[in-house]
């Protein structure tokens, strides 16, 4: 029986949620560890993830690619 989390699906979730905020609540619900949430940031074209980033920035990282960069391409279109 497959428990992992699979990133894409995660990744596909997060995108269309309105704020970082309701991500980050999201991300909390899931419990994914360090490496789980690694695996999420290529499902959202992150590379290059440094080795020694702490868990909260990781998290602010994968919440920034998925749905701060939307909005603020959202808000620079419609400007």
């Amino acid at each position: 029986m497959n428990t992992q989390p699979d990133p894409a699906a995660i990744a596909a979730k997060l995108r269309p949620i309105d704020t970082e905020e309701q991500g980050a609540a999201y991300l909390n619900a899931l419990r994914l560890d360090r490496e789980q949430l690694l695996a999420v940031a290529p499902a959202l074209g992150l590379t290059r993830i440094p080795v020694r980033l702490s868990m909260n920035k990781l998290t602010e990282r994968v919440l920034n690619q998925a749905i701060g960069a939307r909005l603020k391409f959202a808000g620079l279109r419609s400007w």
